[in-house]
């Protein structure tokens, strides 16, 4: 899988798309389940196949 097609979100890029905080994605790094990411040195970064890929595995199918 190519995953160099488009810039990688930033923690910061990716709470914003989301709407949520820094904290609940580290948090969900630390649990293993959030979407997969890189990290490079201290930086975190998560390629976008993978943030799209994640949404569609976790997009909601009807009334809960």
């Amino acid at each position: 899988m190519a995953i160099i097609n488009k810039p990688s979100l930033t923690e910061n890029n990716l709470a914003e798309r989301w709407s949520v905080s820094i904290k609940t994605l580290q948090d969900w790094r630390r649990k293993g389940t959030g979407p997969h990411y890189l990290k490079l040195g201290k930086a975190i970064r998560y390629p976008h196949e993978l943030v799209e890929k994640f949404e569609l595995e976790h997009m909601a199918k009807g009334e809960e």
